[in-house]
This record gives C-alpha cells, sequence and structure tokens, in this order.
C-alpha cells in the first residue's frame, strides 16, 4: 500500500526538496503552498493552498487532507516565517504573527491530523539551532522566530509524551543552516549557510523510516541537545 506524507510549505526550499524525495520514493505527497504552487507535477503529489496563519484556511486544509486519505504515515511540519531576521529590538506584533504562523497554526494542523494518524505515523517539526537552549546563538537578532522554535521543541516533548500509548512518534529536527531564502536571509559577509535543500530532505526521509524513538531533537541523522 502506497505511504502518504503530508508537507507543509512544500513549494521551495526544504518543502520542495522533502516532497522530491518521498516523491522518488512512491510515497504520496500531500503538499501545502502558500501564494506560488509546488513546481512539480506527480501523478502521486495533490497540492493544497494554505495559510497557516488562518484558523480558517486550516480548517479548509485538513478536510481536504481527510477527503483525499484516512490514514496519515508521515506529518512534516515544515512551513515557517522568519520576519525578524535583522531586527536587535523586540517587537511585540511581529512576535505575535510570528507565532501565529509558526507556533499556533503549526499546533493546530497537527491535533487536527492527529485522528488521521495511528500506531507507526511520524511528526517531524523541523525546528531550528535558533529553538535551543543547549546551544544559542547570543546575539540581538530574530528574538521572535527564536521563541517560536524554543516553544515547537516543547510541544514536541509533550506531544510525544501524549502520543507514546498511541505508537505515533514525534520529533524535532534541525536542519542545519540551509541554502534557503530563510537561511539566506541571515547571512552576512563572513558565514552563510552550507547545507543543500537536498541534504535535510534526506534527513527527514530516513527519520520518518528508521527512527522509532520519539521525543527527540535531532541534526544530520544524530540526536542533539536541547
Amino acid at each position: 500500500m502506497t505511504k502518504t506524507v503530508v508537507i507543509t510549505g512544500a513549494s521551495r526550499g526544504i518543502g520542495l526538496a522533502t516532497a522530491k524525495k518521498f516523491l522518488a520514493e512512491d510515497w504520496r505527497v500531500i503538499g501545502t503552498y502558500f501564494n506560488t504552487p509546488i513546481p512539480l507535477e506527480d501523478e502521486n503529489l495533490v497540492s493544497i493552498q494554505y495559510d497557516q496563519s488562518d484558523p480558517k484556511s486550516i480548517v479548509k486544509a485538513v478536510k481536504e487532507i481527510g477527503e483525499i486519505t484516512q490514514h496519515i504515515d508521515a506529518l512534516i511540519n515544515n512551513a515557517a516565517i522568519l520576519i525578524d531576521a535583522h531586527d536587535t529590538k523586540l517587537s511585540v506584533e511581529k512576535l505575535r504573527k510570528t507565532f501565529e504562523a509558526d507556533f499556533f497554526g503549526l499546533v493546530d494542523i497537527t491535533q487536527r491530523t492527529i485522528p488521521l494518524m495511528s500506531s507507526g505515523s511520524h511528526i517531524v517539526n523541523i525546528d531550528s539551532q535558533y529553538g535551543s537552549f543547549s546551544f544559542p546563538i547570543d546575539d540581538e537578532k530574530g528574538t521572535s522566530y527564536r521563541l517560536a522554535k524554543a516553544a515547537l521543541n516543547m510541544y514536541t516533548r509533550t506531544l510525544a509524551f501524549r502520543l507514546a500509548t498511541d505508537g505515533i512518534i514525534v520529533s524535532s529536527l534541525d536542519p542545519g543552516w540551509v541554502k534557503t531564502d530563510m537561511g539566506k536571509s541571515v547571512a552576512d559577509e563572513d558565514e552563510g549557510p552550507d547545507r543543500e535543500p537536498e541534504e535535510p530532505a534526506e534527513d527527514i526521509y530516513k527519520l520518518v523510516n528508521e527512527v522509532t524513538e520519539s521525543g527527540q531533537f535531532w541534526r544530520f541523522g544524530e540526536k542533539r541537545e536541547w
């Protein structure tokens, strides 16, 4: 039986590379996009327009997913925004907007799709080193994004605990510094992203297919500290 993965933010960057990887491995991919449609044509790809910051859009997307499939084998929570990459002062307005998309919306779609999962299904939350307490990046920028990613890590831990008896695996994944629009936006003259999107796509695929330990934070195929 063909397995099904839902990938949010699948029109570019890590999401697009991950969609290509799962399609190449004969999975059915349900990919979401915000403005730009997913630039792929494949009989196993279904595209859904989706705004993760809009509760009504989330309800609509989950309804569409339920009409496509009665079972999800993997949910890749990839969609996110970074709107304060160069801000040295915290904007509460940007903080609210970031949390709406990167945390509240992510939690909303996850909770609504859990009924379509069963033992062995895997939820992967694409997180960031920015959400880590053990290896913080100490500068003044990107505070809203950092806070949202730290919250997402805690959600991974608590959700893994709650779903343990159901056999549903929950993971956070730090993809490293990737050559995406978001990754390049925080580069400077001295440092920049060093991973191609295809590399974390491979990490995600292996995590979904090989890892059964729930509630961990992964980086490059290894568990990392929170």
